[in-house]
């Protein structure tokens, strides 16, 4: 349990007098049974008991005064003697009454002993008096004591008794040993009096230094437990210094806080010397405080560190001066700064680093480097300021731009003035630096406004918030003829045209009042009563309050600007020959014909329109008789169309016309055959009368229900096959036939996209001999493997490649897969001939032998006489010169050439005969129906003779049954090919198919 000083010293005082009291009666007991007897016990007793009472009762007084009346902070027994001691006069009057009184009190208990003085003296119990008094005394009752006592042993004890005078020498020498060790010991319990009196006004002076500072001062031992603490400090944590003795800081703080003090404690003892720092810590009240903090080390007797003092003073709200010093001074853009001119160093706020834009690691800048800082002008400007400070210790007050290290410019006001010591020597410059970037900036733009608002070229005018005018420009008075002098005062309504109503006006200013702003066009009057038009611009200008303060009105003049647009939209809508609506202006008109067409359920009808032989009259006649007929045709059409259609032109001899409100097409043809009258009407060109025709094309909408641009694209399509039909007419465009043109396109380029990834393939029917069943051959037959519809017969997209370019490519791979296959064949020792197809086109191409014969020889030119092309019959005469001079040159390879579906086109029997062909192919459309028609029956027979007639051989295709074989067998007809033999199959089932149709022998049945 830890007690405080007081109640220790207590304690201390109370056991000592009862050790005291105990050793008294113990030993005094023991020595009076061994010196006296029964009789003489009581008596001595008494005396004795007399003499404690005497002597504890002056002791325990002494240590009574010594306990201090307020808490001790260095508690100590000895010192509370010295205390007790020295308190007042009265208690020292007390040492000289004791110092008289135990001596005669200690003779008294000697005289009582039943022993001899003049035999034994016991001077030794004397030195007790003695001793006491000088302990307690000092050197006063200590001396007093002595003389007292040496009187009293020289007078009852030594002889003669109850005299002076003294015989025996050993006697005399015991005396003086007694005073001298009186005397001694007076010295010494004198010498130690002072020392306690100045221990205790040092002591003194330390508490009243301790407990009257403002100061938190406290001493620690090494485990950090309070030994010291004054009233300053013990207010910091809000307890008294009682409950914090003995107690170390996670007692008395928040653990973060105690963990921080510790650690720094840890430091200071571990450095050896005092240290100095901030200190910054939360109370258990929640409270954040500062400490200026200066701690040293506490060392022992024998120098070692056994805990620390402190003195930590409160400087929180220094700092919250501090932090708000420089929040006022970061907001209002002010730093302070410090020039020592005798040591040259210098003091830089932080605001000043911010300022100059300066890395605050560095040192503040000495006055040479400052100069970096700034323009060449404002550095001469302020160094002639600083020097006259210097020279002549004015202040002064310049205005400097800076340029930072960043590059950017800032503008600042630098203040200083002199600072001097009592002797008149001037020895520090101080003073501020402010940023007025903003109010140079304002300034500037006040300048500027100023300037922009007498110069500027549009007219400026402040209106008041109760509509008054306030203030005009220059340029005001320029494009109204109103001088300012006219107009302050007064609405500027005085403006106003006319041409806008109230609702104009107020639709206006609700605006400004929403938006604090108006941007438009108006239209004004002048002084001089002319009408104009402006650009005008409003804006709100609101106080610090949010009030209208007054509004600005900026505006131009914008006549010639309007004439200017309108001229621009002539040029940008308007045809410049003719007057009429171009191509932008009938792009919108177009739109807005398909919005009204949707409205009223009427059709629109887009007319595209193209003279027929216009390039002849610009040729024959100039371009100037051109211009002029298209001006007299432009307005030939005007006077016939109706007032709610559309004549444009697009350029050169092409017009488009939109006829809106359309009920029918038999109305839209009425309007054309006047449109068509209308151009061939007979018009003056370079006086000659020149008459023209035109082609139309014409989309109807909705019937064509598509947008803008594709009907204007459709109508042109359309004129192009009006001229195809013979010009001087017009044409509908039918969107069925569109529809299957895109079909076409889409399917090509699917074609396309089918032939470079190799989706096709060939398939091969096979052609026989019914006379003895030999495989003369197969037909090579094109099928696409379709990755999403599978096997797709060749009757669905042959159609679109002929005419195409994909046309010739597609041939090619035809070929070259046929002869690859065929080179197989040959090399499994199937000699069959292999036959082809072959378009037209591709045929009478100029480069076709070239690429046949490079393709035979890729494989072996010794393939060419089992190679067979087959050739459609209408193809072929349509350029019979040409086709057969490709022919005999293919002739010369060794390919054969057959004519395919001979007998379904036109046949002439001269190119026939002169066609260097090997073989006439029967169409299966005749072969097929030739047992129930016998139209086709007499067909079939004539091309047998036919071919016999010119020596060609005859092969029949289209055989389903073995009696469509037994009859072309009969009229002369053995090669065949058809599904009564077999259909088109891959190339590696051919030869199994071969075997098995040599082994069945239907064949043979034919042939009996």
């Amino acid at each position: 349990m830890t007690r405080n000083p007081r109640s220790r010293f207590i304690f201390m005082a109370t056991l000592g007098y009862a050790l005291l009291a105990l050793a008294w009666i113990f030993f005094s007991d023991q020595l009076l049974s061994g010196l006296v007897d029964e009789h003489a016990i009581i008596w001595l007793s008494t005396a004795k008991g007399v003499f404690f009472v005497v002597t504890t009762s002056a002791l325990l007084f002494a240590c009574l005064q010594a306990v201090p009346q307020r808490p001790a902070t260095v508690p100590g027994e000895l010192g509370i003697l010295g205390e007790a001691a020295s308190s007042s006069r009265a208690s020292r009057g007390l040492f000289y009454l004791f110092a008289m009184v135990i001596p005669l009190a200690v003779l008294a208990l000697r005289l009582q002993l039943p022993i001899d003085p003049s035999q034994r003296p016991l001077l030794v119990m004397f030195m007790f008096p003695i001793i006491l008094s000088a302990v307690l005394g000092g050197l006063g009752p200590g001396l007093l004591a002595t003389a007292m006592t040496t009187l009293l042993v020289s007078y009852a004890l030594m002889p003669p008794l109850y005299s002076l005078q003294i015989d025996a020498g050993h006697d005399q020498l015991q005396l003086l040993f007694l005073l001298c060790n009186g005397v001694l010991i007076s010295l010494l319990s004198e010498m130690s009096h002072q020392a306690m009196r100045r221990l205790e006004l040092n002591r003194r002076l330390l508490d009243s230094v301790v407990s009257g500072s403002s100061d938190a001062i406290y001493v620690k031992d090494q485990a950090g437990r309070y030994l010291l603490i004054n009233r300053a400090a013990a207010e910091v944590v809000g307890q008294p210094p009682e409950q914090i003795i003995g107690h170390d800081d996670y007692a008395i703080f928040p653990r973060e806080s105690a963990e921080l003090i510790r650690d720094k404690d840890r430091g200071v003892m571990a450095s050896d010397h005092p240290l100095t720092h901030e200190e910054q810590i939360t109370t258990l009240d929640g409270k954040e405080l500062t400490f200026l903090v200066t701690k040293g080390p506490v060392y022992n007797r024998h120098g070692q560190v056994n805990g620390l003092f402190g003195i930590s003073r409160d400087i929180t709200e220094r700092k919250r001066a501090e932090a708000s010093l420089r929040t006022a001074q970061k907001l209002a853009g002010l730093g302070s700064w410090e020039w020592n001119l005798q040591d040259d160093s210098h003091y830089w706020s932080e605001e000043v680093y911010r300022l100059y834009g300066r890395d605050p690691a560095l040192p503040p800048a000495t006055y040479p480097e400052v100069q970096h800082y700034f323009t060449e002008t404002s550095w001469s400007n302020l160094s002639q300021a600083v020097e006259a400070c210097m020279s002549l210790g004015t202040p002064y007050a310049c205005d400097a731009e800076i340029i930072r290290p960043d590059g950017s410019h800032r503008w600042i006001c630098a203040r200083g003035q002199a600072r001097y010591d009592r002797s008149g020597k001037m020895v520090q410059l101080h003073g501020t630096v402010q940023d007025i970037t903003s109010q140079k900036l304002f300034e500037l733009t006040q300048r500027e406004a100023g300037a922009v608002f007498d110069s500027s070229y549009e007219g400026i005018m402040v209106v008041s918030p109760q509509k008054t005018i306030l203030k005009v420009n220059p340029a005001f008075t320029r494009i109204t003829g109103y001088s300012a002098e006219e107009v302050l005062g007064k609405s500027p309504r005085l403006l106003s045209s006319g041409r806008h109503g109230g609702t104009f006006y107020q639709a206006m200013w609700r605006d400004v009042r929403q938006n604090g702003i108006w941007h438009g066009e108006i239209w004004n009057r002048r002084k001089n009563g002319e009408i104009y038009a402006e650009q005008l611009s409003i804006v709100v200008v609101h106080d610090q309050n949010g009030a209208v303060q007054y509004y600005i009105g900026m505006f131009s003049d914008i006549s010639q600007l309007k004439a200017h647009e309108a001229e621009l939209n002539r040029i940008a809508h308007f045809d410049p020959l003719t007057g009429l609506p171009n191509r932008r202006l009938l792009a919108d008109r177009l739109e807005q014909s398909i919005i009204r067409a949707q409205r009223s359920q009427k059709s629109l009808a887009v007319c595209f329109l193209d003279l027929d032989g216009f390039k002849a009259i610009n040729d024959q006649y100039g371009h100037s008789a051109g211009d002029q007929l298209l001006v007299g045709i432009s307005d030939n059409l005007k006077r016939v169309l109706r007032g709610d259609d559309t004549l444009a032109r697009l350029g050169g001899d092409e017009f488009v016309l939109l006829l809106s409100n359309i009920q029918s097409p038999e109305e839209c043809a009425l309007i054309l055959e006047r449109v068509l009258q209308a151009v061939g009407r007979p018009t003056a060109v370079e006086e000659v009368m020149v008459s023209i025709s035109a082609s139309i094309g014409v989309s109807l909408y909705p019937s064509d229900h598509a947008d803008a641009d594709t009907l204007l694209r459709h109508a042109d399509q359309a004129m192009y096959l009006a001229k195809e039909a013979g010009r001087n007419r017009y044409h509908l465009f039918d969107p069925e036939n569109d529809r299957k043109a895109q079909d076409h396109r889409r399917a090509l380029e699917q074609l396309r996209t089918a032939l470079e990834r190799q989706q096709f393939t060939l398939y091969y029917q096979p052609k026989v001999d019914l006379r003895d069943g030999r495989v003369i051959g197969a037909e090579a037959l094109v099928r696409w493997l379709h990755p999403e519809c599978g096997l797709v017969p060749p009757l669905e997209f042959l159609g679109h490649l002929y005419g195409s370019d994909l046309e010739q490519p597609f041939g090619e791979w035809v070929i070259e897969t046929a002869l690859t296959q065929l080179a197989l064949w040959h090399q499994c020792g199937l000699p069959l001939t292999i036959s082809v197809n072959i378009s037209a086109n591709h045929l009478l191409r100029e480069n076709f032998t070239s690429h046949l014969a490079a393709a035979l020889a890729r494989h072996a030119p010794s393939l060419a006489r089992h190679f067979e092309l087959e050739v459609l019959e209408t193809a072929a005469i349509a350029d019979m010169e040409q086709a057969v001079t490709i022919l005999q040159h293919c002739r010369t390879l060794g390919v054969h050439f057959s004519l395919d579906d001979f007998g379904t086109g036109y046949s002439s029997l001269t190119y026939l005969r002169k066609l260097p062909v090997d073989t006439l192919k029967i169409d299966q459309s005749f072969v097929r129906d030739m047992l129930k028609d016998p139209e086709d029956l007499g067909i079939v027979e004539s091309v047998i003779r036919l071919a016999d007639a010119f020596n060609r051989q005859v092969i029949a295709e289209g055989v389903e049954t073995l009696e469509h074989g037994a009859t072309l067998l009969n009229m002369g007809c053995s090669q065949v090919q058809g599904y009564g033999i077999a259909k088109p199959m891959p190339a590696e089932q051919l030869l199994d198919w071969a075997e098995q149709w040599r082994s069945e022998g239907l064949w043979r049945t034919l042939s009996r």
